[in-house]
């Protein structure tokens, strides 16, 4: 889906670019892809997109750690 209909930017784009950086500014995204906002309209939805990939990366990292023992 289009984000970002200034510079062409697709949801796909942005959360790829926000968990391979660690960016979770969405003109620093944006930036990255290698333009800046341009009306800025599009913002909010990037950084809902961002947050969700972050969340998915940290979710997905607990997963890999090791369960805590339980106390006895």
């Amino acid at each position: 889906m289009y984000v970002c209909l200034c510079n062409g930017y697709r949801s796909s784009e942005i959360e790829q670019t926000a968990r391979a950086s660690g960016l979770s500014c969405p003109v620093a995204v944006y930036e990255s892809l290698g333009s800046g906002p341009c009306c800025g309209t599009c913002l909010p939805t990037a950084k809902s997109i961002i947050e969700d990939a972050h969340r998915g990366r940290r979710r997905a990292a607990n997963l890999d750690a090791p369960l805590p023992l339980a106390a006895e």
